[in-house]
């Protein structure tokens, strides 16, 4: 496993860092260099573990826990931290009650932050003893046709256009990742752009809190704890990291023309007023597809496919912004 150690007052603690230097398009490495300076000039002792593929930061998170380490740095996005939280995480129960995840954002969006009423500088989230008890959202649903997958999440989850353009905003192709560095949001209207014209519509069945069952055709469903996603996109709606409530945004199916022309108003919060969108507030969400495949989101990462289920862990983990 990679990594590195900055030695310096050997009577100060060892600071577990999990860093994803490919974080915001690559705009990470600068990022860390100039923190790790900051780093050394206030005399911390870092054991900086670098992640090197897709979901190593759940393995080096379950390692920190293993080495009695009750804060957990994570110097990356959404997505590393997404790693870390489901590395802490077995089971619905966390592998140390004790432990404290101290997000230190530096990939595209970090809609994490967006989440929180005060955040810190990024230093002096350090020694914080300011941590926020926030719930955790809950996926089940299938990695492939055999095998159950089960997932853990902050910010949100969608099922559809969403999911798909996600999917394509992550590929690792020289043209998105060159967007990604000139801009966060350019990047983001690209990837959608180039789903719109070719993602269709899939036909649903969705039961929320066993109350109500919806059955029809949609373009996209969101679950989430906060409002925003892409950056600069939200659903205009109140809500708190710690409020024990599902968020549910459904928007109905509609043409590629009028799929167009609500991006609009994703920028400007005021989707969920379109006349193909509804929101729900829930406990539990379950969704099956009557025929096709459409790719689940989680917090930026694609994990699986339906048939999911969401479900809440009401104030369960401490982090620190």
């Amino acid at each position: 496993m990679g990594g590195f150690v900055i030695t310096l007052n050997q009577t100060t603690p060892e600071l577990f860092f999990i860093t994803n230097l490919l974080a915001g398009g690559g705009k990470a490495r600068k990022r860390w260099n100039t923190f790790s300076e900051q780093l050394t000039g206030k005399n911390y002792r870092v054991n900086c573990r670098i992640t090197e593929y897709q979901g190593h930061a759940v393995e080096l998170a379950r390692q920190a826990v293993e080495e009695g380490n009750k804060r957990i740095y994570v110097f990356g996005g959404d997505g590393t931290l997404n790693e870390v939280l489901n590395g802490v995480i077995e089971n619905d129960i966390l592998l140390d009650p004790d432990i404290e995840l101290v997000f230190l954002s530096a990939g595209s969006s970090c809609d994490v932050e967006k989440m929180f009423p005060v955040k810190s500088e990024l230093i002096d989230r350090i020694k914080s003893e300011r941590s926020y008890l926030i719930d955790v959202c809950k996926v089940t649903c299938r990695y492939n046709q055999e095998n159950p997958i089960m997932r853990y999440f902050l910010v949100n989850s969608s099922i559809g256009v969403l999911s798909q353009s996600i999917d394509y905003f992550n590929q690792k192709r020289r043209f998105i990742s060159f967007l990604k560095r000139l801009n966060i949001d350019i990047a983001a209207l690209y990837a959608g752009f180039k789903n719109i014209f070719h993602f269709k519509n899939f036909d649903g069945e969705i039961a929320i809190d066993d109350t109500e069952h919806i059955n029809r055709e949609l373009k996209n469903i969101t679950i989430f704890k906060c409002s925003y996603f892409g950056g600069g996109m939200n659903y205009g709606v109140e809500s708190r990291f710690d409020d024990g409530k599902l968020h549910v945004a459904l928007i109905s199916k509609m043409g590629r023309l009028r799929t167009l022309s609500y991006i609009p108003s994703l920028y400007s919060g005021t989707v969920l007023k379109k006349k193909r969108s509804e929101y729900h507030q829930a406990n539990n969400v379950i969704m099956n597809l009557k025929k096709g495949n459409v790719v689940i989101e989680t917090d930026g990462e694609i994990i699986g496919y339906p048939p999911c289920e969401y479900s809440l862990l009401p104030k369960f983990i401490k982090i620190i912004i």
